[in-house]
């Protein structure tokens, strides 16, 4: 069964499901970090900016859900 984290019951979640949410999102943070060192990197001509302004923004979400 996949959770719907929209929904009312994940307000209720049990413990070990937040624990494993924030590490999901820990792991998603260190990719995304990749990614954007790495987009950074390689664009000299600033043609991957939309996708480093999308990481900057998925971080910024995950920087706050991991407060």
């Amino acid at each position: 069964m996949i959770p719907d984290y929209h929904s009312d019951d994940f307000a209720t979640a049990r413990l070990e499901d937040t624990v494993s949410l924030r590490s999901a999102a820990r792991e998603a943070r260190a990719t995304l970090y990749a990614v954007l060192n790495r987009l950074e990197l390689n664009d000299l001509e600033g043609e991957e900016q939309p996708y480093i302004d999308d990481c900057l923004g998925a971080l910024a979400i995950l920087e706050e859900a991991l407060r």
